[in-house]
């Protein structure tokens, strides 16, 4: 640091709009995007060196030697739940060292799969002329899952994440068998997205649970898992999720390249995941994060991306715009105009709980003429007996019911709703009868915490409250002005935001063909294309006419053949036209509906 640096004046006026405002300029044209600007950077290697940590050590051909470096890095004896266990296998007649970490294997796998082949059948199979390993694995291990190594951090890996290795005498090669099973939550209805109509079925904290419930709605070979690590110190694994045939593989490359780019000790949950990869630290969430399989899979079905970490029952979609966190999944679940009046309520309840609180303290401080004379004589009139200024009344309620609402949430479930509706209306009386609020406020602060609780996203009711509490600030400020101007200044932060490359207003600001992950539900048999802000490979979602049976078509050319006599004696499988069947005279097949194909490209016709 120079000399005269301690002595210069910070530019208060550029510090505050770098918080409000994130960098443009210069940056705009190295920012990642998924068009045609290129992404900034190089690619990390998917994987990371084997035996990075431990010096590019590996296993060699004594046995003895192999399991000292195992427990020295286990710090066995020390860690007592790492078990090393000597075996002499009678048939091949070798030893072997078997090591697992207890509570991470499950015990049975363990033994029906390592243990008891190796001591109890192995005298029964008879050797082939094999090396020891080669037998092993070939005869005597039946598992569905062995992998050979000879990485001793491969091993340490392995163990870790609860699977069994089996250390051969005279051989420089490992066996991993996988036998994970250690106790989780079993699959279970989602907590925070609870809907009424659809699955109900939310993540857990395994990861492999987590990805299987993908497999089961989207049943494709389309659909890519990829597995990644992160943490230097602490190793998470964590799984980028894509459907190869519809994302965009500029997404996929900057969503890999984000992940494997992290230089950090250790990361184990989603939430510290999606700090770390977003575009722009700021107050407004770019990067959906929910429990619901469902919604996972119908936005991967429209090109987006998904991560998941091990241990977390969460999982990030990338990218987003706003709407995203106002919309339920049930929206689309039921029909399409009632879903577009529950997001027509969700909308107003956005705007009620950041504006009114705020609205409230300008008008009554600065702007009485605006409401009728006799409302404002019956605001005056409630609050002559009020000891406080109107911001000071409005912060002490609002600072109140956020009490409520944490002690409610941090209270056990059965009774953390009575505590919290009991103690709203006996705080809320008591402090009316004190005089120390107003009954109106009472119901204006009831109305902002009623319709907060409307929103379906925990993380944009997070920036609600913060929001609402800021605009309570700025109007009791300036009055109309503060609330004018500070939207003005979120909307210019949300007009400069990306989420991986999409603009955060999207398809509002830029304007952009309109689809189902707009601001409504539209009919869900003309809703023909993807999102096209994500640029995906397969544009189109419906073929050129969804309902083929308006057109007299189906999806297969071959249909049912009529019975006989129907018609006067004619099959009504008898009409080339009508079947799709073989014409008598020329032997060609004719397509159903002129041949004209649902899509370009497919078999299908209409």
């Amino acid at each position: 640091m120079k000399p005269g640096d301690m002595l210069r004046v910070p530019n208060i006026w550029k510090t505050v709009k770098n918080i409000l405002t994130p960098a443009k300029g210069h940056p705009e044209r190295t920012r990642f995007s998924l068009g045609r600007r290129p992404i900034p950077g190089e690619m990390p290697p998917k994987k990371k060196e084997e035996g990075e940590k431990t010096g590019g050590k590996r296993l060699s051909k004594d046995l003895d030697e192999n399991a000292r470096v195992l427990k020295e890095l286990f710090h066995v004896p020390e860690s007592s739940d790492v078990v090393f266990r000597e075996i002499l296998s009678a048939n091949p007649k070798v030893r072997v060292v078997v090591a697992y970490v207890e509570g991470m294997s499950a015990f049975d796998k363990l033994f029906r799969c390592v243990l008891q082949p190796l001591m109890l059948l192995s005298p029964i199979r008879k050797t082939g002329g094999k090396s020891p390993v080669d037998w092993l694995e070939a005869a005597l291990l039946p598992n569905g899952q062995i992998e050979r190594t000879r990485s001793i951090q491969k091993l340490v890996e392995s163990m870790l994440m609860g699977d069994t290795v089996v250390l051969v005498e005279k051989s420089d090669i490992a066996l991993v068998v996988e036998t994970k099973g250690w106790e989780h939550r079993q699959v279970g209805e989602a907590v925070s997205e609870r809907i009424v109509r659809g699955p109900q079925q939310g993540f857990v904290e395994v990861l492999r649970s987590n990805t299987a419930l993908l497999r089961s709605i989207i049943q494709s070979p389309d659909l890519v898992v990829e597995s990644l690590d992160i943490g230097v110190t602490a190793n998470t694994k964590c799984a980028l999720i894509y459907m190869s045939s519809i994302a965009n593989p500029k997404l996929v490359d900057e969503c890999r390249r984000r992940i494997l780019s992290l230089d950090v000790s250790e990361i184990f949950t989603s939430g510290e995941l999606e700090q770390f990869i977003e575009d722009t630290h700021t107050l407004l969430p770019t990067i959906l994060s929910t429990e619901r399989p469902d919604r996972v899979a119908t936005h991967l079905m429209q090109g987006m991306c998904s991560i998941m970490v091990s241990g977390d029952p969460f999982a990030l979609i990338v990218p987003v715009n706003v709407f995203t966190f106002l919309h339920s999944a049930e929206d689309r679940l039921i029909r399409w105009p009632y879903g577009n009046v529950l997001r027509i309520i969700r909308y107003i309840s956005f705007f009620l709980t950041v504006y009114l609180p705020g609205l409230y303290v300008a008008i009554v401080n600065y702007h009485p003429e605006m409401v009728p004379s006799a409302m404002m004589m019956a605001i005056a009139a409630s609050r002559e007996p009020i000891p406080f200024p109107l911001y000071v009344e409005v912060l002490l309620m609002f600072f109140a019911f956020e009490l409520i609402r944490e002690a409610g949430i941090r209270i056990p479930s059965p009774i953390g709703p009575t505590i919290g509706i009991v103690g709203a209306i006996l705080i809320g009386e008591a402090a009316v009868t004190a005089s120390i609020v107003s009954p109106i406020l009472v119901i204006i602060i009831a109305v902002t915490a009623v319709a907060s609780f409307t929103l379906p996203n925990l993380e944009i009711g997070m920036f609600i409250r913060v929001a609402t509490l800021l605009f309570i600030v700025a109007g009791s400020v300036l009055g109309l002005l503060g609330i004018v101007a500070l939207t003005y200044v979120m909307l210019c932060h949300a007009f400069a935001l990306n989420s991986f490359g999409v603009p955060f207003l999207t398809p509002l600001a830029p304007m952009r063909q309109p689809s189902y992950r707009g601001a409504f539900v539209s009919e869900p048999w003309k809703v023909e294309g993807r999102p096209s802000y994500i640029h995906p490979k397969d544009v189109q979602r419906l073929g050129r006419v969804a309902r083929l049976w308006d057109a007299g078509a189906t999806l297969h050319d071959d249909k049912p053949k009529g019975r006989a006599g129907d018609g006067g004696g004619q099959g009504a499988g008898e009409n080339p036209e009508a079947t799709g069947g073989q014409d008598k005279k020329t032997g060609d097949t004719p397509k159903s509906g002129g041949g004209k194909s649902a899509r370009p490209g497919d078999d299908r016709s209409i």
